[in-house]
């Protein structure tokens, strides 16, 4: 791993968070502004891309922040401790799934796919059991879980549109401005230090 000079090192940092502001405010105005429909949106895409580029910490309080100003400005449910942690488990665990698919199975391009759509699945399961729990729209029985699942289906299609094109689109966006833009200091999490493209 090579040694950066002060410098680089401060050029790395800003580059850092001028991303982050970036990938913020992408997804607080997909929030709050230009709402793109039901389950599409750009929360998970810039988790993934945040956990990708700076690893857990930053993709955990960038998430956090988003749905914590966004929830104040457009409310949320009762179900809000399931919506909140459907987005920041995978937060905290995204990078580890990230490294597994890049390193050990060689899926360098696909590992941000792949862990924004494991993220969606995950998201799904655990909000719709939520709304199951506590909304009191489906009978407390097993077969009223099931139809909580299954009428929220639309919902986790969407999600998994939004992610299939969000993070390729915002990855391809940050490799063509990093090759544009040569001050832009960004690099994978050093999971490795092997070129991405």
């Amino acid at each position: 791993m090579e040694t950066l000079s002060p410098g680089n090192m401060l050029q790395n940092k800003k580059s850092k968070i001028l991303l982050l502001t970036i990938f913020f405010l992408l997804a607080f105005m997909e929030r709050v502004v230009y709402d793109l429909g039901p389950n599409i949106e750009l929360v998970t895409a810039v988790m993934i891309l945040s956990s990708f580029y700076f690893g857990k910490k930053e993709s955990f309080w960038l998430t956090f922040a988003i749905i914590a100003t966004t929830d104040r400005l457009i409310g949320n449910s009762n179900i809000f401790l399931f919506t909140w942690s459907g987005f920041l488990i995978p937060a905290l665990f995204s990078s580890k799934l990230i490294k597994i698919l890049r390193l050990k199975l060689r899926l360098k391009l696909l590992s941000p796919i792949l862990t924004g759509l494991s993220s969606n699945i995950f998201f799904y399961f655990w909000t719709n059991f939520g709304v199951w729990l506590l909304s009191g729209m489906y009978p407390k029985t097993a077969s009223g879980l099931l139809m909580s699942y299954f009428y929220a289906l639309p919902f986790l299609k969407n999600q998994l549109i939004s992610t299939l094109v969000f993070v390729p689109l915002l990855f391809a966006v940050i490799e063509i401005a990093k090759s544009v833009l040569p001050k832009l200091s960004i690099h994978p999490d050093p999971l490795s230090q092997e070129k991405i493209l």
